[in-house]
């Protein structure tokens, strides 16, 4: 009787956790065969949506939690090139115009500890020299191309778009990447490990009250913490309905299709599962902290068994 009473409490948590309302909206097109929500590698393997696993002689309770944090700092790579006759002409109208930059964001209050000019490559640039009565094309050096890279490091979130509106003057289009940076994680390590177990302290409060059980000897635990970086938790998808043209193998007629646009929107991971997340209600994007506790107790057989 008292199996079948756990079985019914599990199966009615994960009914109350897939009965909260979702709109759908655009997302719906997105495509399926894609990892929606991929497990981070160094999770343990024992995580999953079992809060307990129980026998007549053993007891495991799992705890999962999860916070979402903004990041203490953004590190904002931009990338540019020039190319020129010759090498020495490239790289100096390349420096011209990263000094430029830094200039101009140096009266936003960037400083040069903030700033990293990281030489990417110089290369050779070929062309071709064709010649129509002879139909042939010989190809040729025209010259050669330098490529650099910016990294900024900044406090907040918001200069990032100033600072690549102001490359754009001059001539600075390739926003590389922006990195998340967390400069506290073993102090969050800690705080989630708190979270973990003061949520393991009510499941066995109220396991026990229910079961009855007299544990043996010590218990056994081991914990996983892994944090999410936002760029590997967006989705895309392009949404759209068109209409099909048939025509026969005769038809002159050559279909041109419209450029669609593609959607790419932040989905972090899916709190299905989890016992508690902190910040669920914080829209900005940010670094996504999961820990996990498992505790193992020997349990003493009832009589009978």
């Amino acid at each position: 009787m008292k199996k079948l009473t756990l079985t019914f409490l599990l199966i009615m948590v994960s009914f109350l956790s897939l009965s909260k309302a979702q709109v759908g909206g655009n997302q719906i097109y997105r495509d399926r065969n894609n990892n929606d929500y991929p497990t981070p590698k160094n999770l343990p393997e024992f995580i999953n949506t079992n809060t307990y696993f129980a026998t007549d002689s053993t007891l495991i309770i799992t705890v999962k939690v999860l916070m979402n944090k903004t990041a203490d700092q953004y590190k904002l790579t931009l990338g540019l090139n020039e190319e020129a006759a010759t090498p020495k002409i490239a790289i100096e109208n390349i420096n011209r115009r990263i000094s430029g930059f830094m200039k101009r964001i140096s009266s936003m209050g960037i400083k040069d500890n903030d700033i990293f000019v990281d030489f990417i490559s110089q290369t050779k640039i070929y062309d071709y020299n064709v010649n129509k009565d002879s139909q042939t094309a010989i190809q040729k050096m025209d010259g050669f191309e330098t490529k650099k890279n910016i990294i900024i490091t900044v406090n907040k979130h918001s200069m990032i778009e100033k600072l690549i509106s102001e490359a754009s003057d001059f001539q600075i289009y390739d926003v590389i990447k922006v990195d998340y940076i967390s400069s506290d994680i073993d102090k969050i390590q800690e705080e989630l490990l708190k979270e973990a177990y003061s949520v393991f302290d009510k499941k066995k409060e109220n396991y026990f009250k229910l079961f009855k059980k007299e544990i043996i000897g010590n218990p056994t635990a081991s914990s996983g913490f892994t944090y999410v970086f936002p760029k590997s938790q967006y989705q895309n998808y392009t949404a759209f309905e068109s209409a099909n043209v048939t025509y026969g193998y005769d038809s002159k007629y050559v279909r041109k299709e419209e450029r669609k646009s593609k959607t790419f929107y932040y989905d972090g991971t899916d709190y299905t599962g989890f016992d508690k997340v902190i910040n669920n209600a914080d829209p900005e994007v940010g670094i996504q902290y999961i820990m996990n506790l498992n505790v193992k107790y020997d349990l003493k057989k009832n009589k009978g068994n």
